[in-house]
């Protein structure tokens, strides 16, 4: 279980593919966190990124439709398909498929011994 409670810091702080360059534009909905709201530029080069507020808002998705996507549980694509993306009018499936390049991991998982 994942909640993101600081969206900008929770992208500046996750690490990327180094060998990626690519800006994605988000637009975030919350309804618990009010300065999670908004519209968000992720920027990422050499493994690090840079999160500034504002961008065009092409992918939308809920606050809770991010964690998966954040700890690579789901690829954009699965969210789109699911109906828990969504692209403005001028979201090619570029954007789609340079989102699930930025988030590209490992499934998340835990040891099972407690």
């Amino acid at each position: 279980m994942l909640r993101i409670v600081d969206v900008v810091k929770a992208l500046e702080k996750r690490g990327y593919p180094q060998n990626l360059q690519a800006e994605l534009h988000l637009e975030i909905e919350d309804d618990l966190i009010e300065t999670n709201n908004g519209k968000y530029l992720l920027s990422i080069a050499n493994g690090r990124s840079e999160v500034s507020k504002g961008g065009k808002g092409e992918l939308k998705l809920d606050i809770r439709d991010l964690a998966p996507l954040y700890t690579g549980l789901y690829s954009a694509s699965q969210l789109q398909l699911m109906g828990r993306l969504r692209g403005n009018t001028n979201t090619s499936t570029n954007t789609i498929a340079i989102a699930s390049q930025i988030f590209a991991g490992t499934s998340p998982w835990i040891a099972d011994f407690f």
